[in-house]
């Protein structure tokens, strides 16, 4: 029997009209985020001033205003969170101003407890009359900062005082004054010893150590103190040397280089009556402890407030320092050190705009690119960071061959010739400044204008140090741009991103970064 073959009959086949179709997608759109929206306002209980955008998103159901509160049922909405995969990349969000400068914003009287009198003025500080002068007239300080205001009278009362305050408050002034005023009035009564300073102002690197020595050397000027600075000069075969059989009033010196000129007995410590601990939350983390317990040991610190025999004992750090208990002991107590901390410390500041663009590591370097140039091209000072020293030679030769001159700071580079770079960067003979964290801590950058994270750090005690490069008092301007493409700093910008939409401080803000990685991985 033969079977024939044949071909099956065509399925009818229902055809829509194109309109039809576009209609009904249009629709399931529509729906979607209709529920998204749904969804994003059960998670919002107030929307705030919506005339006040504190953070603005590429996604716009991630807008934040001013004032907006969250449901706290439902997870709070951040973008960040996303910001681990690769395909995030392109995402951006932006801190705005939402605020003036909180240093500027003075005490209110009500707020403190104890007796003593915060005056708005310098001139009622009871300061030395050619110090005010000197503020006004060499320093341009018209009005006290709030840190100020709450320090100086402390310092004048002669109290071990601890001073934590965001970064660009001027807390340098905050001690500088009143110490050398002291020091104006003590030396009516008592006559300097060679190689003898009456105080001591430690700091953990020589750039901080040769700028300070440059404010007090300015200020001490006004009224008889002698203010040197003690640096080394980068070698091991030359000995560190004081100016010989020098009469010095204030010794400004890194720790290193000051231990180092102690145990070759070529400084007396006997004669110190104020002694101050500038960034003192890396003076006390675990690279330098040692090197400070060491030389408190060798001084005599007063063990009251009611005691008038021993040096006073001054603290100054942006970041809270988690290490400082170690430094008291049977002598030094608690108690006898009084705490002047800045209701803003550890939160962002609000008057600085603040931009995190997710990037990809193909696209990062280009991106860099055409963040600098605009502002290359308008002579506006910006500051590169990088995590690593390599990654900085590496992109300083980048931005060169690229027609954008620099400089390159880091650890690597020569001591002397990098505070020479240093201060032809604020001088303005150019404009673009590579580096890593070592630029970050105290130095003065109010002629900065623009700082780019093109590492984005790893912990947010960075990030506030670094920010703090613009924005500072006596200027209006500031921008940070970071550029994320690790997953693993996504942490520290959830941090930071979920610290603003709760208006609260950051969490787990810790300078000591070497305890906490030894801690997390050496700890059994």
């Amino acid at each position: 029997m033969v079977y024939s073959a044949e071909a099956p009959l065509p399925v009818p086949v229902i055809k829509v009209p194109k309109y039809v179709e576009e209609h009904i997608e249009r629709t399931k759109k529509k729906e979607f985020f209709k529920n998204m929206k749904a969804k994003s306002m059960n998670k919002i209980a107030y929307r705030g001033d919506t005339s006040i955008p504190v953070i603005s998103s590429t996604v716009g159901e991630y807008n934040y205003y001013l004032g907006q509160v969250y449901n706290e049922k439902y997870a709070l909405p951040v973008q960040s969170k996303f910001w681990f995969k690769a395909k995030s990349a392109g995402q951006k969000f932006r801190i705005n101003p939402y605020d003036t400068n909180p240093s500027l914003a003075l005490p209110d009287p009500n707020e403190y407890v104890d007796d003593v009198y915060f005056p708005n003025a310098f001139s009622k500080m009871k300061l030395n009359e050619n110090i005010v002068n000197a503020l006004s007239h060499d320093f341009n300080y018209n009005t006290p900062t709030r840190i100020q205001t709450l320090v100086i009278p402390r310092i004048l009362l002669g109290r071990h005082v601890l001073i934590v305050s965001e970064a660009g408050g001027g807390k340098t002034m905050s001690y500088l004054a009143p110490v050398i005023h002291q020091l104006s009035s003590l030396k009516k009564t008592v006559e300097p010893l060679p190689d003898s300073p009456l105080a001591l102002i430690i700091v953990p690197g020589r750039e901080l150590a040769e700028q300070i020595g440059e404010v007090a050397f300015k200020l001490g000027n006004s009224c008889n103190v002698d203010a040197r600075v003690l640096v080394s000069n980068g070698t091991k075969q030359k000995h560190l040397t004081l100016y010989p059989n020098s009469k010095v009033d204030l010794l400004v010196a890194s720790i290193g280089s000051l231990n180092k000129l102690f145990k070759k007995n070529k400084i007396m410590l006997g004669n110190v009556h104020h002694i101050v601990l500038d960034e003192a939350d890396t003076l006390v983390d675990s690279s330098f402890i040692d090197d400070t317990t060491f030389l408190l040991q060798k001084l005599m610190i007063k063990t009251s407030s009611l005691n008038q025999f021993g040096a006073q004992l001054i603290l100054s750090s942006s970041i809270y320092p988690s290490g400082v208990d170690e430094i008291f002991n049977n002598e030094i107590k608690k108690d006898d050190v009084i705490k002047v901390c800045s209701p803003y410390l550890h939160r962002i500041p609000p008057h600085i705009e603040q931009r995190f663009w997710r990037v990809s590591n193909d696209g990062k370097a280009g991106e860099l690119l055409d963040l600098v140039k605009p502002d290359y091209n308008k002579k506006k000072p910006i500051m590169i960071f990088c995590n690593k020293s390599p990654t900085c030679d590496w992109l300083s030769l980048f931005l060169e061959e690229n027609g954008i001159h620099n400089g390159k700071f880091h650890g690597g580079v020569n001591p002397v010739y990098r505070s020479d770079l240093f201060r032809s960067f604020q001088k303005g003979s150019f404009n673009v400044i590579v580096c890593t964290d070592l630029a970050s801590r105290g130095l003065d950058t109010q002629r900065v204008k623009h700082v780019i994270n093109f590492d984005f750090p790893n912990n947010v005690s960075d990030y506030l140090l670094r920010i703090g490069r613009v924005g500072r008092v006596g200027t209006n301007h500031g921008r940070v741009t970071s550029l994320v493409n690790s997953k693993s700093t996504v942490y520290t910008v959830n941090d930071i991103e979920t610290a603003i939409r709760k208006s609260e401080r950051i969490s787990n803000v810790d300078s000591n970064i070497k305890e906490k990685i030894r801690k997390l991985y050496f700890t059994p």
